[in-house]
């Protein structure tokens, strides 16, 4: 009798970078479950995707549907362990930090930060965790950014999650050591996704009663535009995702981007001054218009 497919779960699989991954675990002969927050899309993923792909309803926040999903995707695993699991559900509201809602700055940590962190608490025991399950032991992907380690401005409450997720991505994988248990930051830079189309949508002018606002249209402007021009495309990073869980001695971290040299060389080895010079010039400029 074959040995049964490999199993992942990735959450956020509705749309854009998750999507991607679903896919391409799919066509290497994975079995793949995927979190969806309504059923509508859940119905839309199973139909689109096929008999190898199962919806989870489940939102990352909250701790008695990830119970269930473990329970699901425990039973399917018939007593083997997890192979992978990608915790990739989140969300960016761009703003100013002074005039960005409180409930706004919650959501974003809840999703973003502590989602991933619960995700990954609740699965541990499928991954290897549970000395009962059969199987080599599973991998986690957290996904960070560019700007998990380089800080753009209007999107502060997002960067900030994305550094608290390379931080406890970093603690984890020490702590989980001990079991073989491997934690992997993916930290795309900024892909082509219907995230953009999103966030466009909240509105260039959103903020032009404030201070901020020129800075902030210029800013948010910048970022929609250049996506779809410079957006790595989400099934690089899902390649990326499968090199992670897959490859022999995978790196504790991996950064696709469309455009390695700049981002992944040049950035990291600017001055910091020298960059916040850059934002402040542009910033004002854009801010007297």
């Amino acid at each position: 009798m074959p040995s049964p497919p490999p199993t992942l779960v990735v959450t956020g699989a509705t749309s854009g970078i998750g999507l991607a991954i679903a896919r391409e675990f799919l066509a290497r002969g994975w079995r793949v479950f995927g979190s969806a927050r309504r059923e509508e899309d859940a119905a839309r993923l199973a139909d689109e995707l096929g008999p190898g792909f199962t919806p989870l309803l489940l939102d990352v926040t909250d701790e008695a549907a990830l119970a269930r999903a473990v329970e699901t995707v425990g039973a399917a695993l018939d007593g083997r362990r997890l192979a992978g699991l990608v915790a990739n559900a989140g969300i960016g509201i761009p703003a100013p930090l002074e005039h960005q809602e409180v409930a706004e700055i919650r959501r974003q940590i809840e999703v973003n930060l502590v989602g991933t962190m619960l995700t990954a608490r609740a699965f541990l025991p499928l991954l290897g965790t549970d000395p009962a399950r059969d199987g080599r032991m599973g991998r986690i992907v957290t996904m960070s950014s560019l700007g998990g380690r380089f800080g753009q401005p209007y999107v502060t409450s997002y960067i900030a999650t994305k550094h608290g997720i390379e931080g406890f991505s970093e603690a984890l994988r020490r702590e989980l050591s001990p079991f073989g248990i491997r934690v992997i930051v993916m930290a795309p830079s900024a892909v082509a996704t219907p995230l953009w189309d999103k966030v466009a949508a909240q509105g260039l002018h959103r903020f032009d009663h404030t201070p901020y606002g020129g800075a902030f249209r210029w800013a948010l402007g910048a970022i929609v535009s250049g996506a779809p021009r410079h957006g790595l495309p989400a099934d690089a990073v899902a390649r990326s995702t499968f090199e992670a869980l897959t490859t022999h001695r995978p790196r504790t971290r991996y950064a696709p981007s469309a455009r390695p040299f700049l981002e992944n060389v040049v950035l990291p080895r600017l001055p910091r001054r020298l960059v916040d010079a850059v934002f402040r010039w542009r910033l004002s400029a854009a801010g007297n218009h």
